[in-house]
């Protein structure tokens, strides 16, 4: 019996080197939901692949002395043969240097630009290279990166941003509306209490510093 369709995807896993155990691990598990989903009766499209860009990247290719394409084509053909000597059944390996991605990445780019979700700005504060985020003062631990514990540097740049401070409060009325479309429960407080009330911010969505990235058609320079 066809019980309709059921996506599933894993996180994409990111090219700077070789994928490591927690990597294949998530694999191995979302494949195992997969596979019982279809053995159930549902249509199943189960998406895995890599992400491919950034100014990590950048620098370790730079560091290895070869071309950014050609580091990531390296990983990415590793982390695809893992994947297939694992036999994880996905029916789509897909890598953000791809063509068809790129392309759809920009598309959104201009729509959300053109309906007025995109503006450019500037961006200050602490910044840690390997996390490739920016941090304020206050979410400093240490004088560290809270993520990695790494140390940052001072920097500014320009960079355009998503309006999601707008949308805070159709996101709540949503949540409210739709009470199982985060699960479980304590995922939804969590986003509620720890990211919307505070006051949503506004999301950096582009770089200058660095090229290796999804170039934006609208302004070259990002």
């Amino acid at each position: 019996m066809d019980k309709g369709k059921f996506y599933i995807t894993t996180a994409i896993a990111y090219t700077s080197k070789i994928p490591h155990i927690g990597n294949t691990y998530e694999a191995i598990l979302t494949d195992s939901i997969a596979r019982f989903k279809r053995s159930d009766g549902y249509d199943v499209y189960f998406l895995t692949g890599t992400d491919e860009h950034g100014q990590k990247i950048q620098e370790q290719a730079e560091a290895d002395g070869i071309d950014p394409q050609a580091h990531v084509d390296h990983i990415a053909g590793e982390i695809k043969r893992i994947w297939d000597f694992m036999n994880v059944s996905y029916d789509q390996f897909i890598r953000t240097t791809d063509t068809q991605h790129k392309e759809v990445v920009q598309a959104i780019m201009k729509k959300l630009y053109e309906k007025g979700d995109i503006y450019k700005g500037s961006y200050e504060g602490a910044y840690c290279t390997p996390c490739e985020s920016f941090w304020t003062e206050s979410q400093l631990k240490d004088g560290c990166c809270p993520d990695c514990g790494g140390p940052v540097t001072q920097a500014s740049e320009e960079a355009y941003f998503l309006k999601l401070s707008a949308y805070a409060d159709r996101l709540v009325e949503y949540y409210d509306s739709h009470p199982d479309f985060i699960c479980p429960e304590s995922r939804k407080n969590e986003m509620i209490n720890n990211f919307i009330k505070p006051g949503l911010q506004d999301l950096c969505v582009s770089r200058t510093s660095f090229n290796w990235g999804v170039r934006v058609t609208f302004d070259e320079g990002h």
